[in-house]
């Protein structure tokens, strides 16, 4: 539970508030309070130090801290206990946010003296003492002697704010009682729920959604996201300056919801919506406040994201700025993050040794508490220790977190620790464990990738749903606002008709009203014929998308089949055949005649099985994409065909000389279609030559594959040699495949994907 980042959204509202007058740099800062300091406390002259000592915290916390800490004896002094309880609540406020704890408390004792008997001062003493208690663990007693006279208070007065606040900051104390902080947060909820200054139910909700839903990462997606709407009511803006007697105020809600869903979104690797929520997040601190302190913090946490992304180069760049801003030497920079982004860039670099020491660094942040990155630092230092083959150190550190990674296994902690204890065992030639390890990785894998695709087919639904419910909603306005203009129509002809002869009026509205009736009917039963009409078409276009989407997942699934099969039926037959040499020639020993025979050929299987393993790796991850580009690829895919004598191939390419405009995911898919319709050609048409031309155009990208073959004979038939897949595949990227015979018979096949914004 981070209960420090939540104080620090509930409480340091000076250092992001909006509206101020001005930016001080320290030096006129520090004249602007030398001036003011001697002057009178006057209330103008109060407001001004106010928005100094605010303004000035957003960059420059210490600065902050002096002015108020010097201000409060000389208004203490002038014997003014209003402007005195402003002061010594805000500095509370942020020394609690901080964790300073202490000093604090001291504080606080200075706030209910000057309190007295008054009810107002009292109120917000009260709040802030059993806030500060509820975070300090140092002392439980406190808690439990300031909470029951804070809540008779509260009830007695009415105060459901209040009420509400100190109810959620409890719950936050019970952390090992599910159903007790349930039922607290629950009690603050429902007493929130009314109030018009939104920001206790605020707090509440998020951290209902924070702590009871903690063990369901989905629900805590859905729970946040219904949180965004909330976060903009305008009493959770951080507009409030320091004397304007709010009692508590959440007041970074948005940004703090979009936080939490990077972080929600990174448990379930699912990257693209972490990117998302983690660059809302980032432009709503960052960008809105470039000169705060908590800049170098930040850009840390975004370069982690943006690794994860397989965005290197942004991810480079927001680290240079953490280092910029951090103002001092990489190795003294005091937070762990940072020290997770420089491994993990110089990880891709291939730095191995910087890779550790990065690592390493983070490690020694310890593993209890940590923010925005997917798992302890000691996982990302194991799997370091094993690239730079100190495979001892490493087994003690993944033993370590053997036992809790079970009760995070189907999330990021769990699919990583996996991986990495996977290339640690197989380093260490342990393959039976090896084999078992890596089909649990898999068994995450498959699992975490299922549930985004599910995520991903349900909000898609959702938004048709909602499109629609809103389209008919528009028709029934439409049609209210045509009533009512009917309605009205007529009225003025019947004050017109009015002055005519009874029995022609009678007459004519008779007859008006029997044409409209029977317009109405007959336009009514247009309406509800087009509505009708328009349900189906929705209903098929969603069928429609969600088969596509099917289609692209089954597609898949035949393709891990495929390497099954040639898993089993080769590599594994193969791998037996070596293994019954070996033990041949280990029981008959070095003297026979037939033992060196034997490794021999066990030797030789062993090398088809390497190649077939390589085959099965390329067809799983296509590495030379990553490494040598798109374009290279397709190249080298073309010279392997060429090289096998069974055809002659001609290749054309044209463009892709940037890979990074296209998502992998979308040149990945590219490599299989082309690959798959070479396999085709080699397999089934009876081809000697056969022509490749991939064409990138400004919003297109073309693909056509033609051979002098035998051709297409029976379409429907050929759907089972791949181009099931293929289609598949094509629909799901929003493209085009057309099927053609050419002159001499062959087989023409032209495939068209827009790829424009």
């Amino acid at each position: 539970m981070p209960k420090i980042l939540l104080l620090f959204c509930c409480c340091l509202l000076l250092f992001h508030s909006k509206g101020l007058a001005r930016t001080y740099t320290e030096a006129e800062a520090r004249q602007a309070w030398k001036e003011l300091k001697i002057k009178p406390v006057t209330e103008e002259n109060f407001r001004a130090v106010c928005d100094l000592a605010q303004e000035t915290g957003r960059s420059n916390i210490r600065l902050y801290y002096e002015i108020v800490q010097e201000y409060i004896p000389i208004v203490r002094k002038a014997g003014d206990r209003r402007r005195l309880h402003i002061l010594l609540m805000s500095l509370a406020k942020t020394i609690v946010a901080l964790g300073l704890y202490d000093e604090a408390e001291g504080v606080y004792q200075q706030v209910h003296e000057n309190a007295g008997d008054s009810a107002a001062f009292l109120r917000t003493s009260l709040v802030g003492t059993v806030i500060l208690y509820s975070e300090w663990d140092k002392h439980p007693d406190s808690l439990a002697k300031y909470f029951p006279i804070a809540e008779r208070l509260f009830i007695k007065t009415d105060d459901r704010e209040a009420l509400a606040f100190i109810y959620t900051f409890k719950a936050l104390t019970l952390l090992n009682q599910p159903e007790a902080v349930r039922n607290y947060l629950e009690k603050a909820i429902k007493l929130a729920a009314d109030i018009p200054n939104k920001n206790a139910l605020f707090t509440a909700r998020y951290n209902y959604t924070l702590a009871v839903l903690e063990n369901d990462p989905q629900q805590q997606i859905a729970g946040f996201e219904s949180l965004l709407e909330l976060a903009k009511d305008s009493s959770l803006i951080p507009n409030a300056k320091l004397y304007s007697g709010r009692l508590y105020s959440f007041g970074l809600a948005e940004m703090s919801v979009y936080y939490q869903l990077a972080q929600l979104n990174l448990l379930l690797t699912d990257y693209e919506n972490a990117g998302k929520y983690g660059q809302l997040f980032y432009d709503m601190t960052i960008k809105n406040y470039p000169n705060g302190a908590d800049v170098p913090y930040i850009s840390a946490e975004l370069s982690i994201i943006k690794s994860y992304q397989g965005q290197y180069g942004e991810a480079r760049r927001y680290l240079d700025t953490s280092l910029a801003r951090f103002k001092m030497p990489e190795e003294k920079i005091p937070y762990a993050n940072y020290f997770l982004a420089a491994g993990m860039l110089a990880e891709h670099a291939g730095q191995r040794e910087k890779v550790l020491a990065y690592f390493g660094k983070a490690h020694q942040f310890g593993n209890e508490s940590y923010g925005l990155q997917l798992m302890p630092p000691g996982i990302h230092y194991a799997h370091a220790l094993v690239l730079n083959n100190k495979m001892d150190s490493a087994e003690k550190i993944f033993a370590e977190f053997e036992p809790s990674v079970k009760a995070r296994k189907y999330a990021a902690m769990g699919f990583y620790y996996y991986k990495y204890y996977a290339d640690f065992l197989k380093l260490r030639n342990n393959y039976p464990a090896y084999t078992k390890t890596l089909e649990t990785f898999y068994e995450i894998k498959d699992s975490l990738t299922n549930l985004n695709q599910y995520r991903a087919i349900r909000e898609i639904e959702t938004k048709m749903s909602v499109r629609e419910k809103e389209q008919q909603i528009s028709r029934l306005n439409e049609e209210n606002i045509a009533r009512v203009k009917e309605i009205r129509r007529g009225r003025i002809y019947a004050t017109i008709f009015a002055s005519l002869a009874a029995g022609i009026i009678i007459l004519l509205v008779a007859y008006s009203r029997t044409q409209n009736l029977r317009k109405r009917q007959a336009e009514q039963i247009t309406r509800q014929n087009e509505v009708l009409q328009q349900i189906k078409i929705t209903e098929m276009e969603k069928l429609h998308r969600i088969e596509v989407m099917q289609g692209a997942i089954d597609a898949e699934e035949n393709e891990r089949h495929k390497i099954a099969d040639q898993l089993h039926d080769e590599a594994g037959s193969m791998l037996a055949l070596a293994s019954l040499n070996i033990s041949s020639a280990l029981e008959k020993g070095p003297q026979d005649a037939q033992s060196q025979e034997k490794i021999r050929k066990a030797h030789e299987i062993l090398t088809d099985v390497s190649s077939s393993v390589r085959d099965i790796s390329h067809r799983l991850t296509p590495l030379v994409i990553e490494k040598y580009g798109f374009k290279k690829a397709i190249a080298d895919m073309a010279q392997a065909v060429n090289l096998s004598q069974k055809i002659k191939l001609d290749t054309v390419i044209i463009g892709f000389e940037d890979d990074k405009k296209y998502p992998v995911a979308l040149l990945n898919s590219l490599y299989r279609i082309a690959q798959e319709l070479l396999h085709n050609i080699l397999k089934h048409a009876r081809a000697t030559v056969a022509r490749l031309e991939l064409v990138e155009h400004e919003a297109q990208i073309s693909l056509m594959v033609e051979d002098n073959g035998i051709g297409i004979r029976d379409y429907a038939a050929a759907k089972g040699k791949g181009l099931a897949t293929i289609q598949s595949k094509i629909a799901y990227l929003k493209g085009e495949m057309e099927i053609m015979k050419t002159k001499e018979n062959g087989t023409l096949i032209v495939i068209e994907i827009n790829v424009g914004a």
